[in-house]
């Protein structure tokens, strides 16, 4: 039971995760008032992505029930961990709130006031990870936004309450900073503040009236730098606290360093707890949104999810024989109906739904779907719908392999399309090709997926991340006039970062400079992990004019964020993969960071003028009106065009086969983009033009000339 709705747990049939789902009782939705914060939390909520930010998958009502869909947490809350383990040790209750700190800040930057900042809407995920929810407090700070509360009307939790909120004064986000400092102060000592007072009132007299908060008075080992964190949070007045959640947190990284600590983003291994929320049985009937009565609202939960983006239906369960050949490796005899009935054509994508990278796997699914769903409207392809089933591999590769596995052996789908990561692709890619499986637009520039002549099973559509290197190179060269020995390459550590140093490191080379003399530094992949990084710039700052980039998008932030930190001005230009996410992140991170950014891209600018940039605008706003324009959608849109022109092109008795040859007889293609789209057998290849684009002082792209 939460502060505001029952929530119970769930399994997403589509993507194949637990969830939550939050239901507004009936008793309380006949009010008005409580109906309408329930929404605005759900509102609130869908508005922020962050890793720190309980994540929301759907808002929904059936009848009159009013749901959300979310993240499940499955370590429980902290109010939970100190009602059975008592205070943290300090170093681990600074780690939480750093956590905590930074989802706030991110919150506050999407003009959120949270307002019911305590232990308990501090959840957990298995790994220990904090991530802020319920938001069913949360306010809009932007003008005419309706008021949710009566004057004088008691929002929050006392103990937690700023000296404002409790006298009921128009608030802002300082006071969001001063319940996160009584919150540490609680993880500190194991007790709530002003906790030797039992009336409501007198806590919050206390609040405005009494004695500040210090943790050293209930634990003595609590060091001072960590005190003079929760004093200066937990002001009386909002002018003496932090202002900014970024200020807040910068103090937690200095002390815990300064106490021995090490880097706040580790996982918190003593956070135990188990989450307990019932579990919602799942129902036999597959595809049908049944919401009933609250009575029978469990049985309903999993059915709810399993039609969830209108894209379940008949599969085929026969399956298909797999014989050995020649080479040792297992290859299907994929049989004429594979994937395909006589209503539907069967997809698959493997995408990064969880995890820091989570924004790409959503984003391209999301432009995939758009374009799928008017070509439905209008009938389907040859009397066929289309649907695509989305499993997530949270940017694993071994989890990417079992989901291609899932989609071809058990869900028996036709052809994959839009795959996310140079990773996974480096073992999913050889399983695709021993099973003679379409693998379509995989979202990577990786050279071993663009072979000479190409695989037959392997077509692709965006620059190959060595084709956006080799422009960022040039551009350094010819028009900022940077020397080539002085352009260093910061990349992720697996073969995604190879590939782009590798083409980097080609066109240095025409420049003058051997590979082994290109100064190179990096981080490890699915993390953030990038002080070492930045610290070898630092140590090479007399050396270094410009830096290649080739990070996902939360890296990139942190490592940006990191050189603007230590007064390192360089040139830095990235290669496509972080769109509107990097520039969002570096929104949040404040003013100081991300102008001048150059961004290498795949496709035209999303707000361009261009006939098929404005019709992936309109699709986009009719069957997808919250989400907001980007790149990275922009990028599967198109590359489902590309898919389906083929599929038109094979005719109504389609087999891989068939739709392979279909794909290469298409010549010059004109989607409205800028490049004009052929293929052919030995070319698998869509477009390799690269756009340049700049982030202005808001954090917007802006179109920018490479050449």
């Amino acid at each position: 039971m939460g502060a505001m709705g029952v929530v119970y747990r769930a399994f997403d049939t589509l993507i194949e995760r637990d969830v939550a789902i939050k239901i507004l009782p009936e008793e309380l939705a006949a009010d008005d008032a409580t109906r309408n914060r329930f929404l605005a939390e759900a509102k609130a909520a869908g508005r922020l992505t962050h890793p720190h930010v309980v994540a929301l998958y759907e808002i929904g009502q059936e009848g009159q029930t009013d749901y959300i869909v979310m993240e499940l947490m499955k370590g429980g809350n902290l109010a939970q961990a100190l009602q059975q383990g008592g205070a943290f040790p300090p170093l681990e209750a600074t780690r939480i709130l750093s956590d905590a700190c930074q989802g706030l800040a991110a919150a506050h930057a999407a003009g959120m006031i949270h307002r019911d900042i305590k232990p308990s809407n501090l959840l957990l995920n298995a790994e220990g990870t904090v991530k802020l929810a319920d938001f069913g407090l949360a306010k809009r700070t932007v003008a005419g936004t309706q008021q949710l509360t009566l004057a004088g009307q008691v929002i929050g939790t006392p103990y937690y309450m700023s000296p404002e909120q409790c006298q009921s004064k128009t608030l802002d986000a300082r006071t969001d900073i001063y319940s996160l400092g009584a919150t540490y102060y609680s993880l500190l000592t194991g007790v709530t503040p002003y906790h030797e007072i039992e009336s409501t009132v007198q806590v919050m007299f206390a609040h405005v009236h009494g004695e500040p908060l210090d943790p050293r008075k209930i634990n003595a080992a609590v060091p001072d730098a960590f005190a003079q964190i929760v004093s200066r949070a937990t002001a009386k007045s909002p002018e003496d606290r932090y202002q900014t959640a970024a200020e807040m947190h910068a103090d937690l990284v200095a002390a815990h360093l300064a106490m021995g600590g090490k880097p706040l983003s580790a996982h918190h291994s003593i956070l135990q707890s188990a989450m307990s929320l019932p579990v919602a049985p799942q129902s036999g009937r597959k595809g049908a949104r049944r919401w009933q009565p609250l009575a029978a609202i469990l049985a309903a939960a999993v059915v709810l999810l399993g039609a969830w983006g209108a894209w379940l239906g008949v599969r085929s369960r026969n399956p298909a024989p797999v014989a050995p050949q020649g080479d040792g490796l297992p290859t299907s005899g994929i049989t004429s109906t594979q994937g395909v009935t006589d209503s539907t054509i069967e997809l698959g994508t493997t995408v990064s739904y969880s995890g820091p990278n989570r924004d790409f796997g959503m984003s391209i699914v999301l432009g995939i779907r758009t374009f799928l769903e008017s070509v439905n409207d209008e009938g389907g392809v040859n009397g066929r719908k289309l649907k695509l089933t989305a499993l997530d591999d949270g940017y694993e590769p071994e989890r990417s392999l079992a989901n291609m596995r899932d989609l071809f052996e058990k869900r028996k789908v036709l052809a994959i399309v839009g795959n996310v990561g140079t990773a996974s692709a480096k073992v999913t890619v050889p399983y695709a090709l021993a099973h003679r499986l379409l693998f379509f637009a995989p979202f990577s520039g990786a050279a071993f997926l663009r072979h000479d002549p190409p695989d037959r099973y392997v077509f692709n559509y965006r620059a190959s991340s060595g084709e956006e290197t080799s422009a960022l190179v040039h551009y350094f060269v010819k028009i900022r006039q940077i020397p080539a020995d002085r352009i260093a390459v910061f990349a992720q550590n697996d073969s995604y970062g190879e590939e782009g140093f590798q083409g980097a490191a080609r066109t240095l080379r025409a420049y003058g400079v051997h590979p082994k003399d290109i100064f190179r530094t990096g981080y490890e992949r699915n993390t953030l992990q990038t002080a070492e990084a930045v610290d070898k710039i630092f140590e090479h700052r007399d050396r270094i004019q410009a830096v290649v980039m080739v990070p996902t998008y939360a890296a990139a932030a942190q490592f940006i964020k990191g050189l603007k930190d230590r007064k390192i001005n360089l040139v830095l230009g990235s290669v496509s993969g972080g769109g509107n996410s990097l520039a969002e992140r570096l929104r949040e991170m404040g003013p100081q960071y991300g102008e001048g950014l150059i961004v290498t891209q795949v496709v035209p600018h999303y707000q361009s003028a261009a006939t098929g940039v404005i019709r992936y605008r309109e699709l986009l706003h009719k069957y997808h009106p919250e989400a907001e324009p980007g790149f990275i959608s922009l990028e599967g849109f198109i590359a489902a065009e590309c898919l389906v022109e083929g599929l038109r092109r094979a005719g109504p008795d389609l087999t891989t086969e068939k739709l392979i040859d279909a794909l290469e007889s298409i010549r010059d293609l004109d989607l409205g983009i800028g490049p004009i789209i052929s293929f052919g057998p030995s070319r698998h290849q869509a477009s390799t033009k690269v756009w340049g684009t700049v982030l202005d002082r808001n954090r917007n792209f802006q179109n920018l000339d490479l050449d």
